[in-house]
């Protein structure tokens, strides 16, 4: 997968690009998710580019184009004073819209304080600027959450009633807000876009299908997976391997939300 991985780098810079990546192959898998996400909001006309962990552009002209995955344990966002050497990301936009960024291995904190780690996620870039400013983990839900397992087993439903449990903490409804130390009724703090379409709402029915939640596999489900992922608005992509048609279906998913909620 890192072959794919690296062609895809170098063809968002426009430029041969060098990627430093985690070791393992769950890591890799969430790469290869990650950048074939990119790609297809690229060909479906969105602007993408490569961001350094200081919130700058790697430019093709630039001569330290290096893209650099999280090693280590999951850990929040580094804050810009830190320097351009922890975790890069990928950043995309329509035209003169808001800007978005997609995260890998990014801790969320949810309503119990406990941190979950997201595999990729997408936020608004006004989460990640704030960030930026001092460090730390987004409080709230992702718009776009990606779960990646690259094991070789079929997928049991306790990994289902995980996630769905995951979803569960990091969602703030309009409800919480008056137990949390919040101004404004947003479902993602620090920064969420000015926008109505990020403030909290009533109920989890409402915020699990605004959002886009997925569990990526590179195997399959067991029986009875489905039924609880549906009624949860999760969605299923199995089969998820370098030239696999399950990967095609999983990006067209992801960019049909993005052409629904970032344009």
């Amino acid at each position: 997968m890192i072959p794919s991985v690296s062609t895809a780098l170098s063809a968002i810079v426009g430029r041969a690009t060098t990627l430093a990546n985690a070791s393992g192959a769950g890591r890799a898998f969430e790469l290869f998710v990650m950048t074939e996400v990119a790609l297809g909001l690229r060909t479906s006309g969105f602007s993408v580019w490569l961001q350094r962990s200081d919130g700058t552009t790697i430019l093709p002209t630039d001569p330290n184009r290096r893209f650099i995955q999280r090693g280590g344990a999951p850990t929040g966002v580094a804050p810009a004073a830190a320097g351009p050497n922890n975790a890069s990301v990928i950043g995309f936009r329509w035209r003169t819209r808001p800007a978005w960024e997609i995260w890998n291995g990014i801790q969320f904190y949810g309503r119990s304080r406990a941190m979950h780690e997201i595999d990729v996620a997408i936020v608004p870039q006004s989460v990640g600027a704030d960030l930026r400013l001092s460090g730390g983990s987004p409080i709230g839900r992702p718009r776009v959450a990606i779960e990646c397992k690259d094991v070789g087993t079929d997928g049991s439903l306790d990994e289902m009633r995980a996630l769905v449990a995951r979803l569960y903490d990091v969602t703030l409804l309009h409800a919480h807000h008056r137990h949390l130390p919040f101004p404004s009724v947003q479902a993602i703090h620090p920064g969420s876009a000015p926008s109505s379409k990020d403030r909290a709402v009533v109920t989890y029915w409402q915020e699990n299908r605004r959002t886009k939640n997925i569990l990526a596999r590179r195997t399959g489900f067991v029986a009875g997976t489905i039924p609880l992922a549906s009624y949860h608005h999760i969605e299923s992509h199995a089969d998820i391997t370098v030239g696999s048609p399950a990967v095609t279906d999983l990006v067209d998913s992801v960019v049909e939300w993005a052409r629904r909620n970032a344009r």
